[in-house]
């Protein structure tokens, strides 16, 4: 037997002897619901809240007033209090994550406690930005609870605070339980200006110009300056250079780089016009800057 297949076994004690209890149990919806014969009745829980992530399509659920059946794999929240069933196939493929609220930690229990949080999510596939990191991240906390590391409590715990990250995002990008199914997709100009915000990402260290992103987005500059004041609330010049500046910030604390290698990395040409840059926004030295984070 290898060093590294050797269990814990003072983890398992503890859990065995009931001195350790996980604040997140995971299931299989097969191993769940063909104890139920396929059906879980409508029902409650005061202190549970629960994820469930169907892989599959074709899981008929009633959650709180909503009642539909899934035509894609898609994820559900439910807080604790929300009335919620389903009726599945036999071959369903999918998790259930259940979450004792009140022993999840500060952290995890602010997060649940999020406005968008607390009337629950339904968040299909194809609307969910973060669904394959959900799908990931639940496999991953299945593969932890069934085992037994050393760092097991950690791990839970870990996973589940970046599933529930990863819902809350798609929700504040989404629409809450109550009126998902009648979301609206982005306007035009709304769609241009996520495809603008895109570009920046990939080309910000570039030397591109506001007609080059206006022409990448297909669009004339004026435009681009027009809907990026407007939706985004600065023009596109401003935005690029405040996620310039962003990268600066990050290299400066997490790198050893010097301040003109930064400069560069972060897409300013000269690195003097970068300090006065970065000293005018941040009312500090790129040098100072990383002082005081090196404290």
């Amino acid at each position: 037997m290898t060093k590294n297949s050797i269990p814990n076994y003072e983890l398992y004690g503890e859990l065995l002897s009931g001195s350790y209890t996980d604040p997140v149990h995971h299931e299989t919806i097969q191993e769940r619901s063909s104890k139920h014969h396929w059906t879980i009745r409508l029902h409650r829980h005061k202190r549970l809240a629960q994820v469930f992530l169907f892989q599959t399509p074709g899981v008929s659920f009633r959650v709180a007033d909503i009642t539909h059946t899934s035509s894609e794999p898609i994820a559900l929240f439910i807080p604790p209090g929300i009335a919620h069933g389903f009726r599945f196939a036999e071959e369903v493929v999918g998790d259930v994550l259940s979450l004792r609220t009140n022993e999840l930690g500060s952290d995890l229990a602010d997060l649940l406690d999020r406005p968008e949080m607390r009337a629950g999510a339904i968040l299909p596939c194809g609307r969910c930005a973060n669904f394959d990191l959900i799908q990931t991240s639940i496999a991953q906390l299945g593969q932890t609870y069934h085992g037994m590391k050393v760092e097991r409590a950690e791990l839970l715990l870990s996973l589940t605070q970046l599933i529930i990250i990863c819902i809350s995002g798609d929700l504040r990008r989404e629409t809450s339980i109550g009126n998902v199914l009648q979301s609206l997709p982005l306007t035009r100009h709304e769609a241009q200006a996520e495809s603008f915000c895109g570009l920046v990402e990939q080309f910000f260290s570039e030397d591109l110009m506001v007609r080059d992103y206006a022409d990448k987005v297909g669009i004339s500059a004026p435009h681009l300056t027009r809907l990026c004041r407007n939706i985004l609330g600065a023009p596109p010049h401003d935005l690029v250079r405040q996620r310039r500046l962003l990268e600066a910030k990050r290299l400066l604390e997490y790198t050893r780089l010097s301040v003109s290698e930064i400069a560069h990395k972060s897409g300013f040409r000269e690195s003097s016009f970068f300090s006065r840059t970065f000293s005018r926004t941040f009312g500090v030295s790129p040098k100072s800057y990383r002082e005081d984070r090196d404290r």
